[in-house]
């Protein structure tokens, strides 16, 4: 159930940071101080499950996550097959 977020564990990280970065900073829509504390792990959870389906879905037609695809492009100095 959670392989596919582990197999693509650098794009999730990378999307979590940006996701709150615009929930909750004034880059976005700013409700650092109007959010309440208890309704905080609420969107947490959504994100991840947001993540899950998004991270199983593209692992069914792709190899790799966008991010790992471009660090195995940069690692091994050569394009990875990116479909399956």
């Amino acid at each position: 159930m959670l392989a596919p977020v582990g197999r693509t564990a650098l794009s999730n990280c990378l999307g979590q940071s940006l996701l709150g970065v615009l929930i909750f900073t004034g880059v976005g829509l700013g409700l650092t101080g109007e959010t309440p504390p208890a309704l905080v792990p609420v969107v947490a959870a959504g994100i991840l499950a947001l993540q899950l389906a998004l991270s199983r879905r593209r692992l069914a037609r792709y190899r790799y996550g966008p991010v790992e695809w471009a660090l195995r492009a940069v690692t091994n100095a050569e394009r990875p097959p990116m479909r399956r």
